[in-house]
């Protein structure tokens, strides 16, 4: 993953973010939109980990995810195909 202090994100990015309320305390996810609230690099982004669109902000990203975060995604990206190959 890019440092995020060198460079500015932009849509399309992968990135790793820690969020409040959600299964997991952390997501990973496309950038969608990026914009600045306060002076503050801010984004939209849709979680492969808890799903649905989430808003974060640059000082909430994650820059190594650790193996825990890594196995969770791997089992949800798993399910999810597992969903899709049932679904035909």
């Amino acid at each position: 993953m890019k440092n995020t202090k060198e460079k500015p994100l932009k849509k399309g990015d992968l990135i790793w973010c820690t969020l409040k309320g959600a299964e997991q305390n952390f997501g990973y996810g496309e950038i969608h939109e990026v914009f600045y609230h306060n002076d503050i690099q801010c984004f939209f982004y849709f979680c492969q980990v808890n799903g649905g669109l989430r808003f974060s902000s640059i000082d909430m990203i994650i820059e190594k995810p650790n193996q825990r975060m890594e196995n969770k995604l791997f089992e949800c990206q798993k399910a999810l195909q597992e969903v899709l190959k049932n679904r035909k």
